[in-house]
């Protein structure tokens, strides 16, 4: 299952709301109490998808190391304001 983020702001304000400092790279959060979320450019859109552990990586970004997208560190509670479905 996947899970995008829907905030009523735009996407990308709203992940810098919580991580002001994205990563190129996907870094897990060193606590609980955070997720993953991996932000790209499609359409001249931005898209935010949670990452729920290491093993979904690839079948969300694909293999290697996709350019483009940006890795948030986002507080869990944050997520669920905007994707209550999320399973992480």
């Amino acid at each position: 299952m996947r899970y995008l983020l829907k905030p009523d702001e735009p996407v990308l304000e709203w992940l810098l709301n919580f991580d002001d400092q994205p990563s190129v790279l996907p870094t897990f959060p060193a606590d609980a109490d955070h997720a993953l979320v991996v932000a790209q450019l499609l359409s001249g859109n931005v898209f935010a998808e949670v990452i729920p552990a290491a093993d979904d990586v690839a079948s969300i970004v694909g293999g290697g190391v996709p350019l483009g997208r940006l890795y948030f560190q986002i507080p869990k509670k944050a997520v669920y304001s905007v994707c209550p479905n999320a399973d992480i």
